[in-house]
């Protein structure tokens, strides 16, 4: 077929998808709730890319061999190169309670400031406990993301029934901010006691467990193998799920899964160590750096075709997501661009990256390329696909499953790129009008 023909075809998927996909899409963007999670994902970035920087930084020291000077000094000082990974991706739930609840008051017309500071409170109650009189704090990390999601909504439209009702502490004569701190008083601490009860019942039924925690805890798979097309599949579809709305799918999962694949990674080596065939798939590096090719759901395919976007929101967040891509670093593209609650990414992200999943099992199973043999945690791509496999086909199988990633996202992301130049073009328009107004006092 011709490339006129190709593009035409092209065309007309893309037309159809806008004409009967994309005003289901539009409708879901702008729906109050939808429009504070995707808003407050996005102010996510700057945290994302310094919390993304920091861990590449500190990976460095893994390309280089034990005993030598530069690994010596990266093993020597990796807590404190961690450092700003722990206080970014560590208290990722909390900065995402900022900017939801900032962004979602805004909509609301409640005060800013009371309904940040309720909805934070609230993720923090319900994403900690205390244990031996000290405070655990290990899920505020995106492990609480869908917590401090859904803690920030709800925290600020209590704040709103509240004061739409006039169920507030009003003292007429005071400034407007001490007025509506005394406003905020009666909603914030209803919703407080509420969060402490809900955590406390919680916490009674499931042995001590908190939310994040019981949640992670009833995910776990009752299955006695997962090297099989079936459980990749569904492995893969259930990360993406969690992705897209706004939990590490990979942090729930690899507690269940990793012990499965540990065990297939031992069996590998000893194959390879004795000249036999290797048996498993499934392998930890299968999903490091073939499931997840340049993020978890290829999300390297969104920062190409966002490098070239026509929008400069969206070529901004593939600038500031090339290099941690190259690390399998997902958050920037996830956060940033964003692909959680993005009704126009959900099929390609959700649906079509266990498909690709399922295809390169099936070419590991065969025999076509070597299935991963060691752990190589940390290496960056395409450097870690021949040395998990030491099968310098990989790479190539790599690049192939980047270039079929990228056309499975194209039309989606197209229709996704005209959405957001409408959006940039009204706010550009404002702009001008305003300095238009040339208002100088």
């Amino acid at each position: 077929m011709s490339r006129s023909g190709k593009n035409r075809k092209m065309d007309g998927f893309i037309s159809f998808m806008e004409k009967h996909f994309e005003p289901i899409a539009a409708r879901i963007e702008k729906q109050r709730h939808v429009a504070s999670i995707k808003n407050g994902m996005i102010a996510l970035i700057s945290v994302l890319i310094i919390g993304s920087f920091s861990l590449i930084i500190s990976s460095i020291g893994n390309m280089f061999p034990e005993g030598t000077a530069i690994k010596n000094f990266f093993v020597d000082y990796n807590d404190m190169l961690q450092l700003p990974f722990q206080f970014t991706f560590g208290l990722l739930s909390i900065y995402c309670a900022v900017t939801i609840s900032y962004n979602h008051a805004k909509q609301m017309k409640v005060p800013v400031l009371h309904g940040v500071i309720a909805g934070v409170l609230v993720t923090l109650i319900l994403n900690t406990k205390i244990i031996d009189g000290s405070l655990d704090t290990q899920f505020l990390d995106s492990r609480g993301l869908f917590i401090a999601i859904f803690a920030s909504l709800v925290t600020v439209e209590v704040l709103n029934v509240f004061m739409k009702n006039n169920i507030t502490i009003r003292l007429k004569g005071l400034p407007e901010g001490i007025s509506a701190t005394f406003e905020s008083i009666i909603p914030m601490v209803v919703v407080l006691f509420v969060a402490v009860f809900l955590s406390a019942g919680v916490q009674s039924v499931t042995n001590g467990q908190i939310i994040p925690e019981a949640f992670t805890t009833m995910l776990a798979p009752a299955i006695n193998s997962i090297d099989t097309p079936y459980a990749v599949f569904l492995i893969c579809f259930l990360e993406m799920l969690f992705w897209f709305i706004g939990l590490n799918g990979y942090a729930i999962l690899i507690g269940f899964v990793l012990p499965f694949m540990t065990q297939y990674l031992g069996r590998n080596t000893a194959a390879f160590a004795a000249g036999e065939p290797i048996p498993h798939v499934f392998a930890p590096n299968f999903w490091d750096y073939f499931m997840g090719f340049s993020g978890s759901g290829i999300t390297g395919a969104l920062v190409i075709l966002a490098l070239f976007s026509k929008s400069q929101k969206i070529k901004a967040v593939g600038k500031a997501s090339a290099v941690p891509a190259i690390f399998t670093i997902s958050e920037p593209v996830v956060f940033g661009l964003p692909i959680c609650f993005n009704p126009y990414l959900f099929i390609p992200f959700v649906m079509g990256t266990p498909i690709l999943a399922v295809c390169q099992w099936f070419i590991f199973h065969w025999g076509i390329v070597r299935p991963p043999v060691v752990n190589v945690g940390g290496t960056p791509i395409p450097f870690a696909q021949y040395l998990a496999t030491m099968d310098w086909k990989a790479v190539i199988l790599s690049f192939v499953v980047l270039a079929a990633a990228v056309c499975m996202y194209y039309p989606f992301f197209k229709m996704y790129e005209r959405s957001a130049m409408k959006e940039e073009r009204i706010l550009n328009e404002r702009e001008k009008a305003h300095q238009e107004l040339d208002l100088d006092f």
